[in-house]
């Protein structure tokens, strides 16, 4: 439980802006694009894959921030209790989690070009 609460924290969950910034415009692209006049679980199906691609895709972002940002970040007050820079979370297994998300999006990415 402790890896998954350390996890939300180093790709930023609870706060949502930053993936929210990346989705709105998706979802306002896909709304001026779509053809209502079809199936509507269709623009759903997209709108949840873009939701999801702008969380991954921001979530894996946070991390690599971090792993690079991660001996500056441990001088600076506001940034030192990230996980990676106050070593709660190896570099390597940051590694693993933004490699996890990057997979995960190309897998979204896939999904959302199929239809």
């Amino acid at each position: 439980m402790n890896q998954i609460n350390l996890l939300i924290e180093l790709s930023r969950l609870k706060k949502p802006i930053g993936y929210m910034l990346l989705f709105w415009p998706c979802a306002w692209g896909l709304t001026i694009a779509y053809d209502f006049s079809d199936e509507k679980i269709t623009y759903f199906y997209q709108l949840t894959l873009f939701l999801l691609g702008a969380i991954l895709m921001r979530s894996a972002g946070c991390i690599v921030n971090d792993i690079a940002d991660r001996r500056f970040d441990k001088k600076v007050y506001r940034t030192k209790n990230r996980p990676i820079a106050s070593g709660r979370v190896s570099v390597v297994r940051g590694v693993i989690y933004s490699l996890t998300c990057l997979s995960l999006s190309l897998w979204i990415l896939i999904l959302s070009a199929s239809i």
